[in-house]
């Protein structure tokens, strides 16, 4: 009996190397294949949730799979710090090995991604400043060929992406609507990478934060 239990635990304990053994490699493929797809300069972290691992990878449907991208670029806009989660994923056996086949889907995924400030600042005229002001708005000032300019942005989310649009604005106190034009576009990024459509945006210290959604994804070529 002590031999059998000694072997029983033996075996417990292959098992578990073998199924984190094959979880590292997954990932490692995964991050692969999205650095390949999206022509990214450095592997994204990637986390496959769930235990055991090596079940998932029998029936090829895994619970959650969370994707992590330093950097990216999307409509020519520099993103950071974009974070994205799969559910009800799909990947082919052969994903394990290497070889190719059908990529990596899911049927749900949400993401987030910063865009810094300083991506918004360069499509303002000079002189013009921009600041946070609460979750939803942007504080613009600045002191340019117009005189002394203060006023407010607000940000909203179109098909063609991050629409800001100013509002109250002034210039040494009188009314500018006809300035209006100018400090009025679009931050073109109505999708993020890992085919992700954003779906809003808020204001924060660092920059505007968008969220962003999917369904029946492709994150991942094969």
């Amino acid at each position: 009996m002590r031999k059998f239990l000694v072997a029983l635990v033996i075996l417990a304990v292959v098992l578990v190397v073998l199924d984190r053994a094959g979880l590292f490699i997954a990932q490692r493929e995964i991050g692969s294949r999205v650095q390949s797809a999206y022509g990214l300069p450095a592997r994204p972290g990637v986390s496959v949730q769930g235990f055991p691992f090596l079940t998932q990878v029998a029936s090829g449907n895994y619970q959650q799979i969370d994707v992590s991208i330093k950097s990216a670029s999307a409509g020519g806009v520099q993103l950071e710090n974009i974070d994205a989660t799969f559910t009800g994923v799909h990947a082919p056996l052969s994903l394990l090995f290497g070889q190719s086949g059908n990529g990596v889907t899911a049927d749900n995924a949400t993401g987030t991604a910063l865009i810094p400030f300083s991506q918004v600042q360069r499509r303002l005229p000079a002189g013009i400043r921009i600041s946070p002001d609460g979750s939803s708005d942007l504080h613009v000032s600045g002191t340019g060929g117009y005189g002394t300019v203060r006023g407010t942005a607000k940000l909203g989310v179109s098909s063609s992406g991050i629409t800001v649009r100013p509002q109250r604005l002034s210039i040494a106190g009188i009314s500018a609507q006809s300035l209006a034009s100018r400090l009025t576009f679009t931050i073109p990024v109505g999708e993020l990478p890992l085919h992700l459509t954003v779906t809003a945006v808020h204001v924060t210290q660092d920059g505007l934060v968008v969220d962003a959604a999917g369904h029946n994804v492709k994150f991942a070529s094969a």
